[in-house]
């Protein structure tokens, strides 16, 4: 999705993965190393929309680094 003035990145994940965002994101640390929020946290009422935040307020070799990992899923 686009963004503008921020330091994170909303993407869908519904195309490679059915999971739930909370289980998702937990897989991505688990087996991936990549660390991602999921967006249901943010709702009161837990909506899963299937989308996840990735924060890319780092350096390009961890950014470079998350790419290559998240290319292999």
């Amino acid at each position: 999705m686009p963004c503008e003035g921020t330091y994170f990145q909303v993407v869908s994940y519904k195309a490679i993965s059915d999971e739930n965002d909370v289980d998702f994101c937990k897989r991505l640390i688990i087996e991936h190393g990549v660390a991602a929020i999921p967006i249901s946290t943010f709702y009161e009422n837990g909506k899963d929309l299937r989308l996840i935040r990735f924060c890319f307020a780092k350096d390009n070799a961890t950014l470079e680094e998350a790419a290559r990992r998240l290319c292999a899923i």
